[in-house]
């Protein structure tokens, strides 16, 4: 039985007795303590209020457990013993509220609790009120992005770069564990790039390395939730930044929020542009068959990435009562990116010598728009904990694909000093043509408690996306001076995809702080393309209409974990997922300029299927040198079948022209041991180091290659005295393996010095990416027929200086100036 199959397998059969389980075994796990924090002057809820509870040991209070409140005020605190507790309630700003409770059933819910504002810590609400930089749970992990000091005026490609376990590529690609992992918006897939979102906008990222059957089956590499501002203080609040730096770099935010009564808005503008210049290069050596070399080849790089590119937001959430949530919000994304090069090249003989030369101008006309609407409600029932949701979003693409391409080549000197052009060239080329993408998004998500200890989670979900791509490549003709279609370069196709997706995720929990969570999600997805320019088409279809790929359309889910003590807990999960091709895999145009090198899509490559297992482990503890320490270590073996790989040969019609599209290829096979490890130096200093060592298998009918590498980051902040922090942020992602060669290890440091003013609400920051200009990405093609050393470059190092001025209303004074009227009734 072949490995995926045994991994199936196991995996079924461990689905369906943890369901079993699930029937057999009796309710309880302990006792639950539940309520809604509110402020008793607004009635507002109060997210991320501290709830302890403690119990009475030798005459003093004794803390024994805790939480926090989520976004609507609510806890609940699970595996309480029975009898007599007390519950502190504390949040900055506000009166403490001590509660003394009796535990005697195994719920208890203490209904509203209202914290009365405390005018004599009115003043320090900003000061004190903050939230951990990194939050760690067997599910998922939390990175608070304004905790970051680095990422201020930048783009999610400079918060990505951050956060623990993830990697970008040389294109500004994110990976989880070296793996292409799925970014999501708000919980939703979005057809914007990295670099067209504004870090400004970005309240936290949430990694998810192992969704269950509750999220999409395409998320093979994970998910990475971008969460974006929202609004969360009565009255208006806001804030404004603008930064500048060098290479024309500038960018400017504009936050405008307001909540009263039972609406709540967020508003967001930002502007970003930057002229970054960067180099590359390209060294060939052409081999004989015995490895001999035959001819050089070398190319160096000129880039001007001129980016420009405008962003605005609007929400609204509106609670029509106490059941009932709806939420709308429109999102308009607009500007260029524009690649400007210059390729000088040389080919020379085997004596090193020049017999050829010349150069390749790129001057692009690219422009995008991107419209996003959303419409979500929600609807929670009397009973606690059941709760009916609609998702539903719509986001239409427009990019311009234009160019103009100005090629010289030049034949060596001849004795008489000049170089003559070779027939043929110049060469000029135009692209033209766009691309427009439609995006609809519906999904309906139900839970339903069974008991105190259980419940059960069901969903519809409709994916569908249409893409219109046209790509012309067009040459002058230098004898009629006029552009001829090159139909073998060019598409002009029409590609729709769809999926429709169902799921069921039962979750229990067991005496012994046992936790269960099994689930089970059934897709139907297809892809189907036509091509204008031949009439071909391609695609696929799982399950197909006569019922074959049935059981790729099953994708199962399982969790167990064991909650060894307070600070402890250890869990196991796997899953089955599918990575499905995305737009680069099928575009068959050419998506890169390089004399000697072409990168061109596949419309025939089909979707790979994805087996992860992984072991967690999750401790926080108190260390006297440390200070407050929490630990996540996962151990994980990720089996890929059918991987869709990229692939070089050279061209049929050249040979010296490498051609590189994209196949599936037998397998990749990954194992390693991810571990982030969160602590404090010292009463000033606190840091988050994360360390992934893994090895990697790559196979083929006729390849294979293997390597063993590793991934490190390390964040200092230090805080010194008159609101001055500094943080110093270092990334190394090791050396990583490619189907037929390697990429080098990448390295750099970033480091950012924040002023604080105004008790901290106020500041400005200097920042400096890349310090010692280090982050080169360098791939080595190593195969019989040639080896080839490119280096490419996503930015150089750059200084920014940036600002950020709050904006508010008086509502704190008028909270104050209430609680010293004797006609205000605080209480309930």
């Amino acid at each position: 039985m072949k490995p995926v199959l045994r991994l199936l397998f196991v995996h079924s059969i461990l689905f369906w007795v943890g369901s079993a389980v699930a029937q057999q075994v009796a309710t309880g796990n302990g006792n639950r303590l539940m309520g809604t924090v509110i402020d008793a002057t607004t009635r507002q809820v109060l997210p991320f209020a501290s709830v302890a509870v403690f119990t009475q040991r030798q005459g003093k209070d004794s803390l024994l457990t805790g939480s926090q409140t989520d976004e609507k005020g609510a806890f609940a605190i699970a595996n309480l013993p029975a009898g007599t507790l007390t519950a502190r309630i504390t949040f900055v700003g506000y009166q403490q509220l001590e509660q003394v409770i009796r535990i005697a059933q195994a719920q208890t819910d203490l209904g509203t609790l209202a914290l009365k504002p405390d005018a004599s810590q009115l003043k320090e609400v900003q000061v004190t009120g903050e939230k951990s930089g990194i939050d760690m749970t067997m599910e998922k992990r939390t990175f608070n992005v304004a905790k970051n000091l680095t990422t201020i005026g930048g783009t999610a490609e400079n918060v990505l770069k951050n956060v623990p376990s993830i990697t970008l590529d040389e294109s500004g690609n994110p990976s989880l564990r070296n793996m292409a992992t799925t970014i999501y918006v708000n919980g939703k897939p979005t057809q914007l790039t990295l670099a067209q979102i504004p870090a400004n906008q970005i309240e936290s990222v949430e990694v998810i390395s192992n969704p269950s059957a509750r999220y999409d089956a395409s998320t093979s590499g994970g998910i990475v939730n971008l969460v974006l501002k929202k609004n969360r203080l009565p009255g208006y609040n806001g804030l404004v930044s603008a930064g500048i730096g060098n290479n024309s770099r500038f960018d400017g935010t504009l936050n405008l929020d307001w909540r009263r009564g039972k609406w709540n808005l967020t508003s967001f503008y930002s502007i970003n542009a930057t002229k970054n210049p960067v180099t590359g290069y390209v060294y060939r050596t052409n081999r004989n068959a015995d490895g001999s070399p035959i001819n050089y080849f070398n190319q160096n790089t000129s880039i001007s990435l001129n980016n420009t590119f405008q962003s605005g937001r609007i929400a609204a959430d509106y609670a029509l009562n106490k059941h009932n949530t709806l939420s709308l919000a429109a999102t308009l994304v607009g500007g260029e990116f524009n690649t400007v090069s210059s390729q000088p090249y040389e080919y020379r003989d085997l004596s090193q010598r020049v017999i050829s030369s010349g150069n390749r101008n790129t001057v692009p006309h690219n422009t995008f728009t991107n419209l996003g609407l959303e419409f979500d409600w929600k609807h929670q029932f009397a009973r606690k904990g059941q709760e009916l949701s609609l998702v539903t979003s719509y986001s239409r693409n427009h990019l311009s694909n234009a160019a103009d391409w100005y090629t010289t080549a030049l034949n060596a000197e001849s004795g008489t000093g000049t170089a003559t052009s070779q027939p043929g060239f110049p060469e000029r080329d135009k692209i033209t043509g766009r691309t427009i993408g439609d995006q609809v998004i519906a999904q309906l998500d139900y839970t339903h408690p069974l008991g105190d200890s259980a419940k059960l989670e069901m969903g519809l979900r409709s994916y569908t996306y249409i893409r219109d791509q046209q790509y012309f490549f067009n040459k002058l003709n230098n004898d009629t001076q006029a552009y001829q279609l090159l139909p073998s370069y060019s598409q002009d196709a029409r590609i729709a995809e769809a999926v429709n997706a169902v799921y069921v995720l039962y979750t229990r929990q067991f005496r012994r702080n046992i936790s269960l969570q099994a689930g089970l999600r059934l897709e139907q997805s297809s892809l189907h393309g036509t091509s204008r320019l031949d009439t071909t088409t391609f695609g696929y279809n799982y399950p197909s209409a006569s019922g074959q790929n049935l059981f790729q359309s099953f994708f199962p889910s399982f969790a167990l974990s064991k909650k060894l003590s307070e600070n402890s807990e250890i869990g196991l999960s796997l899953s089955r997922k599918v990575g499905r091709p995305n737009f680069r895999h099928l575009f068959i145009g050419i998506q890169a300029n390089d004399r000697q090198n072409i990168t061109i899509g596949n419309p025939a490559v089909r979707p790979e299927f994805v087996n992860t297992a992984e072991v967690n482990y999750n401790k926080s503890w108190d260390s006297p040198l440390l200070g407050a320490v929490s630990w996540l270590a996962t151990a994980y073996y990720i089996y890929e079948d059918h991987t869709i790989k990229p692939f070089t040969r050279p061209s049929a019609a050249d040979s010296s022209v490498l051609v590189t599209t994209f196949i599936n290829v037998k397998a990749d096979i990954r194992y390693g041991f991810d571990n982030t490890l969160k602590f404090n130096i010292g009463p000033n200093l606190s840091a988050v180091a994360n360390l992934n060592v893994f090895n990697v298998i790559l196979q083929s009918v006729d390849l294979q290659n293997q390597l063993v590498s590793y991934n490190a980051k390390l964040n200092l902040t230090y805080r010194f005295p008159a609101a001055i922090s500094a943080q110093l942020t270092g990334t190394n992602d090791g050396k990583a393996p490619s189907l037929q060669g390697y990429r080098q290890a990448v390295r750099g440091i970033d480091f950012a010095v924040r002023k604080g003013f105004w008790q901290n609400r106020a500041s400005v920051t200097f920042t400096i990416n890349d310090m010692f200009n280090s982050r080169r990405f360098i791939s080595i093609y190593d195969q019989p027929g040639a080896y080839q050393l490119t280096m490419n470059r996503r930015e150089v190092r750059f200084y920014k200086l940036s600002i950020q001025l709050p904006l508010g209303s008086d509502t704190i004074k008028r909270n104050q100036r209430k609680m010293d009227r004797p006609d205000v009734d605080f209480s309930n």
